[in-house]
């Protein structure tokens, strides 16, 4: 059997691979063989001059191929340490470092191997499959009533055909580009911790900006004019553009419309309140949160009840959608018909192109609302399909997979 050839090919059955240890034991006698033949020819030369030509062969050194070894094991250490003095002390660093030893683990090698990579990829394809598919059926199972509306509609009557067993969540959902970089940015230093990402309110740092881009939402300028001073505390776009429609629900029963409790206090994420400690309470006897800068008391526009809701605006979305929670009505829903009045629904975001808003009453979901686990479950299935085309490929070509084998195979055996 020729050196290269592998198992599968013609007389494999025949011959054994070589050996690594019986060609170290041949090189080894060839080289006694040659050094005794060597020693016979030079008996007749003086000791000195034997000295002079065997130079570092030598009884107690043994074959040249030993001795030699042994001599450049000697002269290493002296030209690699002049070696490091002409060095500078980052490059010397450099190198001390670069001289690592032959690992003796070979685990790490054999995750590389053909039969390691297809039992993984197998496994990665299953995995994506099964958590893609669970995602998707998880999000199908999730009830959701959609209400749209659009501007200057004062009610709207809507009916729910499945019960809500556990709490209901309100949102409000619009198509908005909030995830702009310009929109994102503009946002007041002074009130949150903004750590690394930039803040800045120009075009949107007082009132004459809210006149000038808000005149017409008289509800959104009188609360902004209430507070102290000229200039807008909270100031930035995202302050600007805060979304301050109000609703109140009802369900119909036999004694008239009923009104349903919507708790809006518990619908921030709990490291919002550290989040937005510059903000402080209002002292007694005011209404409006204010911020302390330079020794002094500034005021905000922004009151209790508006507080809630603005921090969950104030939480610009990663996509171009925003969601956010409005309020949270305990205890579920039976089914029936409701109705939704519009205590405040203001004309601004038709101006702004928003041509339909929607509330949208959903069941709480550890996983996630109906969107985010269809979205991850469409993301696992596109990997489980790159994963499943990256199988099929190697298992039709092993061949090509073992061309990267040595050429010259160890005996499975301890050398």
């Amino acid at each position: 059997m020729l050196p290269g050839s592998y198992p599968d090919s013609d007389g494999a059955d025949k011959e054994e691979p070589i050996s690594t240890r019986k060609m170290v034991k041949e090189a080894d006698d060839n080289i006694l063989q040659q050094f005794e033949q060597a020693k016979d020819d030079d008996r007749d030369v003086p000791a000195e001059a034997a000295g002079q030509d065997v130079g570092c062969v030598s009884k107690s050194t043994g074959p040249p191929s030993v001795a030699f070894s042994q001599q450049s094991r000697q002269s290493r250490p002296r030209s690699n340490s002049a070696d490091l003095q002409r060095r500078g002390c980052i490059r010397r660093c450099i190198w001390y470092h670069s001289q690592q030893p032959d690992s003796a683990i070979m685990l790490p090698y054999w995750l590389f191997a053909y039969c390691c990579q297809v039992v993984l990829t197998a496994g990665a394809f299953v995995f994506f499959l099964v958590l893609g598919t669970v995602l998707l059926l998880q999000s199908g199972s999730l009830q959701e009533v959609i209400v749209p509306y659009t501007a200057n509609i004062t009610e709207k009557e809507f009916s729910i055909d499945q019960a809500f067993e556990d709490d209901v969540l309100v949102y409000y959902d619009l198509s908005l580009l909030a995830n702009h970089k310009s929109f994102a940015e503009s946002k007041d230093r002074r009130i949150a911790y903004t750590f690394l990402s930039a803040a800045t309110c120009t075009h949107a740092d007082s009132r004459s900006w809210v006149r000038l881009r808000r005149g017409v939402d008289t509800t959104f300028l009188t609360k902004v004019e209430a507070a102290d001073g000229d200039d807008l505390i909270p100031c930035g776009l995202v302050s600007l553009s805060m979304f301050t429609d109000n609703f109140t629900f009802y369900k119909d029963t036999n004694a008239g419309w009923e009104r349903l409790d919507a708790n809006e206090s518990d619908i921030v994420i709990a490291s919002d309140n550290e989040a937005y400690g510059k903000i402080n309470s209002p002292l007694e006897g005011e209404e409006r949160f204010y911020i302390e800068e330079s020794d002094r008391r500034t005021q905000t526009w922004l009151t209790p009840s508006f507080f809630e809701h603005w921090k969950v605006w104030y939480r610009t979305p990663v996509s171009p959608h925003v969601r956010n929670l409005w309020a949270v009505i305990k205890g579920g829903l039976p089914q029936g018909s409701y109705k939704v009045q519009f205590q405040e629904n203001s004309q601004i975001w038709h101006d702004w192109g928003v041509a339909e808003k929607r509330l949208i009453l959903a069941q709480r979901n550890g996983l996630g609302n109906r969107g985010a686990l269809a979205a991850m479950g469409g993301l696992c299935l596109a990997v489980a399909a790159v994963e499943v085309v990256a199988l099929v490929a190697m298992l039709l070509s092993p061949r090509f997979c073992r061309s990267s084998r040595p050429a010259v195979q160890p005996e499975r055996q301890h050398l």
